[in-house]
């Protein structure tokens, strides 16, 4: 990423605009830009395509977009030497599992019916066993010697 193109001018945003407005840019620019729908050569789709995830990613990330509107508060200070390495963002110091964002009401749906598939299917089994007169094994045939 260059040093005068920020995130929010990658995706196109104002540095305030909300989480809804972020995943619509970055739908439009993913759609515009990814390698297989794009008229643009493959090598430079497909960089300009990294950078338009990349952005999204770190701001779609609470913590890391909190992190990051800090550091651009901070460029007139930072050296344009330092600069590059300071919006680079240790791993290593984050927590991964409270920085997930959360479930989106189709992921969410989704869940619901994979549970809901598992628990019918096991219904239908119990209900097919019982109708077949055979009884319910609580040891797999194949542990049976």
């Amino acid at each position: 990423m260059k040093e005068d193109i920020s995130y929010y001018q990658i995706l196109g945003v104002q540095e305030n605009a909300s989480y809804h407005e972020l995943r619509k840019a970055f739908c439009k620019l993913s759609i515009e830009l990814h390698p297989d729908t794009t008229s643009l050569e493959l090598e430079d789709a497909r960089n300009k395509f990294q950078k338009v995830i990349e952005a999204y990613e770190h701001l779609n990330n609470t913590n890391l977009r909190k992190k990051y509107d800090e550091k651009l508060k901070n460029k007139s200070k930072v050296s344009k030497n330092n600069f590059l390495n300071n919006l680079i963002i240790d791993s290593n110091n984050l927590n991964l599992v409270s920085n997930r964002r959360p479930y989106s009401n189709g992921e969410m749906f989704s869940l619901f019916i994979l549970i809901l598939i598992i628990f019918v299917s096991l219904i239908f089994s119990i209900i097919t066993a019982s109708l077949t007169g055979r009884e319910l094994d609580t040891i797999p045939s194949w542990l049976i010697k």
